[in-house]
């Protein structure tokens, strides 16, 4: 092989490198980019894809197990206090635990991820009222409160702690990470990623 010739694969096979190498740093972003606009298209199939389910379920769960600790550990009163404050813990833990079970589905899922923030989907009467006239808490105008508007401009910040999780972070314009959703993905085999904790603000 003349030296033009090996100086053109040793150029080739650099710039095959360079280009994987991109393609693996910038894949955790493509893979949000693709949830997104899977959400906005209401492609749960796609969107399915990019979700560990169960690891999403235990996260909240586990978010909302400290927060009823912390608000029960105080160690406050005396020893049939301290029982009572047990277990209301302990049942309110359990009613959660069911309450994430039925609310962590795809379409609650891809709501949060599109509007970064997680709320629970309308009850049943909720989307009776709103079918049967368009009737709403605002004096029946049709206009929704702001809660049940969906949320417009997000703005997402990326935080990488690792080669193979990165954290999604996404709120309003402006929105320190304290006030934002968080979306953490993990990486899987070479460049695969999937969704396996939101992070509540």
């Amino acid at each position: 092989m003349s030296k033009a010739g090996l100086r053109f694969v040793l150029a080739a096979l650099l710039a095959a490198v360079l280009a994987l190498g991109a393609w693996w740093y910038w894949s955790p972003h493509l893979a949000v980019r693709s949830m997104l606009e899977a959400a906005q298209q209401r492609d749960a199939e796609r969107f399915n894809r990019y979700v560990d389910y169960p690891r999403v379920r235990e996260s909240l769960k586990a978010q909302f197990g400290a927060r009823v600790g912390e608000l029960a550990g105080d160690g406050r009163g005396d020893g049939a206090d301290r029982a009572m404050s047990a277990l209301g813990s302990l049942l309110a833990t359990a009613l959660a635990d069911r309450f994430i079970d039925a609310m962590v589905r795809p379409e609650v899922v891809m709501r949060a991820m599109a509007e970064a923030r997680m709320q629970a989907p309308p009850g049943r009467e909720e989307r009776r009222s709103g079918q049967d006239g368009g009737g709403s808490a605002n004096g029946g105008n049709g206009e929704s409160d702001s809660s049940e508007r969906p949320r417009r401009g997000v703005d997402w910040r990326f935080e990488r702690s690792s080669a193979d999780r990165i954290v999604a972070w996404g709120g309003r314009p402006g929105a320190g990470l304290e006030e934002r959703t968080g979306f953490v993905f993990e990486r899987s085999g070479f460049a695969t990623w999937r969704m396996t904790e939101i992070r509540l603000p």
